[in-house]
């Protein structure tokens, strides 16, 4: 089958959904022609569906079973921006334009915790031991996951028809996924317990796409992406407690790794308006998937719970907003 008959099969495919690369450009054909330049700005609301950490216990009633009180640091904003140049010919096999981006996102959560009349606050070492010795008034946790990525795409236009054309992209990147928590348990009368944890990882991958585009007016277009990618990843965590107790009964530091392989995908849509002959403002929504990204296993504050250590989960990332691309140099053919 030839690559343009490919191209027809995504397009009618796509419909109003589409799994695609990791890529924060226009979607679809860039706003300039041979020899310009691009420049594309976005940013929004950021969801990020993966796993719970553990911060402090609560006991309900005076000797009763322990509660964990979990932390999901779901929703914040992401921010991004890419400069690309059109080169007219190919630089390799048919890709003749090359685009570099950068994007950031921040998500955390928090939550409080004041223990009522015959309950009580606790908090286990990182280690599994001491369960209860944090026991007191008020628990506080907080949990911060910050990602950057940075890579670049190759891109060639296919033509299918006078609405519609298909951008084929290649694409290297790499990602940083950085998640800190920290949780504070005061008791009434003297002493503070803290657990902490720090865990960051690498994750570094191509990925290939294509990216249908129709207009349905001069100055709207529906736009999409199709793709998926492969990923290494490596990961350091540290896990920490200590109190300000003489002696320190809460003194423990774990050191952690962990390596492996995932899979990368994401479902996007767009409409791109037509500001002018060079210029797009897009408004968008992805959701981002990755098989496999390390984060904090905290030890339960229960009876049972085995030492901190970093765990896999997978983790959906889901982005809405706004993007505007400008082209410097001449429109587009």
């Amino acid at each position: 089958m030839t690559r343009g008959r490919v191209a027809v099969a995504i397009v009618a495919a796509a419909g109003l959904s589409a799994i695609s690369q990791p890529s924060h450009a226009d979607m679809g054909k860039a706003p300039v022609g041979p020899n310009g330049y691009t420049l594309s700005f976005d940013g929004g609301y950021l969801h990020q569906d993966g796993p719970d950490v553990t911060g402090h216990g609560i006991v309900v009633t005076s000797g009763g079973p322990e509660q964990d009180t979990f932390v999901s640091p779901n929703d914040g904003y992401f921010v991004g921006g890419q400069i690309g140049y059109e080169n007219g010919t190919p630089y390799l096999f048919d890709f003749n334009r090359f685009e570099v981006y950068l994007l950031y996102g921040n998500a955390d959560d928090s939550a409080r915790n004041t223990a009522p009349p015959l309950s009580d606050i606790i908090l286990k070492n990182v280690d599994g031991t001491l369960l209860g010795a944090g026991g007191g008034l008020t628990g506080r946790t907080k949990v911060e996951r910050e990602t950057w990525e940075v890579g670049f795409r190759l891109e060639d236009d296919d033509v299918v028809n006078a609405t519609t054309t298909v951008t084929w992209a290649f694409a290297p990147f790499i990602r940083s996924f950085e998640e800190d928590t920290s949780t504070l348990v005061t008791t009434t009368l003297c002493c503070e317990f803290r657990r902490g944890a720090s865990v960051d990882a690498l994750l570094y991958g191509i990925a290939v796409s294509a990216e249908p585009e129709t207009w349905l007016t001069s100055n709207v277009a529906l736009v999409g992406r199709v793709g998926a990618g492969i990923y290494g990843y490596d990961a350091d965590g540290k896990f920490r407690s200590s109190s300000n107790g003489t002696p320190d009964i809460f003194a423990a530091t774990i050191s952690d790794n962990d390596s492996g392989v995932g899979f990368r995908g994401l479902l996007g849509i767009g409409l791109k308006v037509k500001l002018s002959q060079t210029a797009n403002l897009e408004g968008f929504a992805e959701a981002d998937y990755f098989s496999n990204v390390p984060t904090a296993h905290l030890t339960s504050n229960k009876i049972v719970g085995l030492e901190s250590h970093v765990q896999d989960d997978d983790l959906w990332e889901l982005r809405t907003g706004l993007r505007i691309t400008i082209g410097l140099g001449s429109a587009p053919n």
